[in-house]
């Protein structure tokens, strides 16, 4: 009895335990402090002179922990990528401070070219995310971002090493193929791709020398300077003779008759497989840009589509192409080497000069209009437009009826016409009779445009205009002639659009 009543007692005192401790306070625990990396950046663990260092925060939104610790994380490698873009600008203003002073002056063009390397935007890489805290306070995310610069600084000098033994296989390649006339196509190739892997080593060793300054590769000047000397050497002993093309004359939006064309020569020989490089270096439009000397060292290349540039003569160069597979290459190149090249020059007069004849002939239900409504649209457009528009065309130069619907002779025409003109603009607009309407007396007529432009000096058309509309008057005669007066308008609006397209590029 007395131990039943032992257990009853121990029972009631733990439920009244039980019942107590629910009503006892709960002790809060404090967040964790925030990190001391937030307040010095990191430096306290990570030293300047071995890591660069970056904080980024960002909030939390609808309480998206995730895209605040990316966005975080983003921030914190963006400061570290930011240090280095600064110690980038300090070294671009002294450069210009020392091209001012007139100090530059006596840099050669290879110094530049090294100096200017180094400028160029970095894409940081090997940055890790070392630490993130969540500041429940302030309900934001913060990370930290560690770039260890022994670290990355040996793997980027492992590749400037790499880049270095590449551009050596690449020289002594080089250097046996410019002995054949029939392998030196290959040697020009070599090279290109020598200079290619030093200009990567050149601009990962101006990085390597901002993150870990001690790990520079102080040869590459030396290799470069060599591998310059060698090349310019090289293309010493290529030459060009112009055969045809030079000194032609076009107009704007048009192209040059002659196709540009050349020889190529090495040591005094035809050099066949050379790859060449044609570029406009005042003036626009199209050419056949990249292309190779056939077996007798042939090259030709055509120019069209010639751009305004506010210059009478303008001027297109063709270059021995040293790197094919990177046209920019040649860019680099003009700064370390002297570039050898032909020129082609041709004259494009201003538009104010360009003389244009306008042959549009109209009919109306078959009978040729005496004054054409189209024409005069088209001639009124081409004066607006300061071009030189011959309105009375002599009768030797006249076109036919079926010349104007693309008869067998226009274009042999059109030749005999470029001794007065630059551009023609040739055509014609009829209406015809449709029908007419039921229970009406207007009589529905349809008029069509056919409207061509043509470069004559190389007899070329430049565009087209093809327009239709519909009108209705009180007779015949009347019908077909409002109809021709209301087509006027669009097609001399598209004459127009085409014309500014072709000589403004609007």
């Amino acid at each position: 009895m007395k131990k039943t009543m032992l257990v009853t007692s121990l029972l009631i005192i733990q439920i009244l335990m039980l019942s107590c401790s629910g009503q006892a306070k709960q002790v809060q625990k404090d967040p964790p402090a925030a990190p001391g990396w937030i307040d010095t950046g990191g430096i306290d663990r990570f030293p300047s002179d071995l890591f660069i260092t970056g904080v980024g925060s960002a909030d939390v939104k609808y309480s998206d922990t995730a895209a605040a610790q990316a966005e975080a994380d983003s921030k914190s490698i963006a400061q570290v990528a930011k240090q280095i873009e600064v110690v980038i600008q300090q070294l671009s203003s002294s450069f210009e401070r020392e091209m001012s002073s007139g100090v530059g002056e006596t840099l050669n063009q290879r110094d530049i070219w090294e100096k200017t390397a180094a400028y160029v935007k970095i894409k940081v890489e090997g940055v890790r995310i070392e630490s993130r805290y969540y500041d429940k306070k302030h309900d934001r995310m913060v990370s930290l971002a560690v770039l260890d610069r022994m670290a990355q600084g040996k793997k980027i000098s492992d590749e400037i090493t790499a880049l270095k033994s590449n551009a050596a296989a690449m020289t002594m390649e080089a250097e046996r193929s410019k002995k054949s006339l029939q392998k030196v196509h290959r040697s020009v190739a070599a090279y290109g791709l020598a200079i290619k892997k030093l200009i990567l080593a050149v601009r990962k060793n101006q990085y390597l020398g901002i993150i870990a300054p001690r790990m520079i590769h102080r040869d590459i000047s030396t290799t470069l300077a060599r591998l310059q000397a060698d090349v310019t050497d090289l293309m010493s002993q290529f030459s060009f003779e112009i055969l045809g093309g030079d000194n032609q004359k076009g107009i704007v939006g048009g192209n040059l008759l002659q196709p540009l064309q050349l020889k190529v020569f090495y040591r005094n020989q035809p050099a066949p497989s050379i790859p060449i490089m044609f570029a406009f270096v005042q003036g626009s439009g199209n050419v056949d840009p990249y292309t190779r000397s056939n077996p007798n060292g042939l090259v030709s290349s055509t120019a069209g589509n010639l751009g305004p540039t506010g210059e009478k003569f303008n001027k297109i160069r063709v270059y021995i192409n040293v790197y094919p597979s990177d046209p920019n290459i040649q860019k680099e190149l003009s700064a370390i080497i002297t570039p050898v090249y032909a020129q082609f020059t041709y004259e494009l007069p201003p538009i104010e000069e360009i003389r244009v004849a306008v042959l549009i002939s109209e009919y109306n239900l078959g009978y040729d209009q005496r004054e054409s409504f189209l024409k005069n649209q088209v001639v009124q457009s081409l004066e607006r437009s300061n071009l030189q528009v011959i309105k009375e065309i002599p009768r030797e130069y006249q076109l036919e009826s079926y010349d104007l619907r693309g008869g067998p002779g226009l274009m042999q025409k059109l030749k005999k016409l470029s001794k007065i003109a630059d551009l023609a603009v040739v055509g014609e607009s009829r209406a015809t009779l449709l029908d007419t309407s039921s229970g009406s007396s207007l009589i529905i007529a349809k008029a069509r445009a056919v409207i061509k432009i043509f470069d004559l000096s190389s007899n070329t058309e430049l565009g087209n205009v093809d327009v239709s509309t519909k009108s209705a008057g009180p007779d015949r005669d009347e019908a077909g002639r409002r109809t021709l007066k209301k087509l006027s308008t669009s097609a001399g609006r598209a004459v127009d659009k085409e014309i500014q397209r072709i000589l403004f590029g609007k």
